[in-house]
């Protein structure tokens, strides 16, 4: 009887050898699938909760591209434009440091929450040809999701302030006749409201390729540009956010 079962198991695993050898990979997949059979022991363990992104980005958090430009004039706001102005390589929108633009708007402001995964803060002072600063705009700012200009502007260029001294909007505001929306339309523009933000009536200009915010703050017009895949809320957020640019420019390493 010992003998016949012997037979027997040489007779399997005559068989077993025999069809794995038909397989395309013979005994590839032995190792493998003993793994499905043998269930490894159970460890407790505790999970992290995902990471979450923020919901904004705090102006200390974000670089400025033009930080380390220097400029010893800044207490001589006419020698420091010219200083500015020197610096000129045909367009209009001269590179500048937000010191500068502080010294040259001391009543501008800027963003003090940006939209998540901005990183960088490209700054300009904007002339014209005789070398006095243009009124529209005379500063402008991107916000980037990388360094400036290492990528392309459709890509990394997340929003764009522009900040032009228009006091006579501010004064029409002022007196109670808000101005139209067709002031402030474009050829481009689908859709143009006022609505409230904050305290302080806003223009809200949609686009095919993102939205607008305009709003008057002391003599300045700022208009808040945000590509299609910046929400809407993070604009608003920026707008509710403006504090004046001097104090970023003395907290700024």
């Amino acid at each position: 009887m010992k003998a016949m079962r012997v037979k027997q198991s040489i007779h399997v695993l005559a068989v077993a050898v025999a069809l794995a050898a038909c397989a395309e990979a013979p005994l590839q997949s032995i190792g493998y699938r003993s793994s499905d059979w043998v269930s490894e022991p159970t460890v407790p363990t505790t999970v992290a909760p995902p990471p979450t992104t923020p919901a904004v980005v705090d102006v200390e958090d974000m670089q400025w591209a033009n930080q380390d430009i220097q400029n010893a004039s800044l207490g001589d706001q006419s020698a420091m434009l010219a200083a500015v102005f020197a610096r000129r390589q045909g367009d209009r929108f001269i590179q500048a440091s937000p010191a500068e633009i502080a010294a040259a708007l001391p009543e501008i402001a800027f963003p003090g929450e940006s939209p998540p995964g901005a990183q960088w803060v490209s700054s300009q002072l904007v002339f014209d040809n005789d070398g006095t600063l243009a009124s529209e705009p005379t500063a402008a700012f991107g916000i980037w999701s990388a360094e400036p200009y290492t990528r392309s502007r459709s890509v990394a260029q997340m929003a764009v302030l522009r900040v032009s001294d228009d006091p006579a909007g501010a004064e029409e505001l002022a007196s109670g006749e808000p101005p139209s929306c067709a002031r402030f339309s474009e050829r481009t523009t689908e859709e143009c409201e006022i609505v409230t933000v904050g305290v302080r009536p806003t223009w809200l200009l949609t686009a095919n390729s993102g939205a607008t915010l305009i709003w008057f703050d002391g003599p300045y017009r700022y208009e808040l540009f945000g590509r299609s895949f910046v929400p809407p809320a993070s604009l608003r957020e920026m707008s509710e956010s403006m504090v004046p640019l001097a104090s970023i420019a003395a907290a700024t390493p």
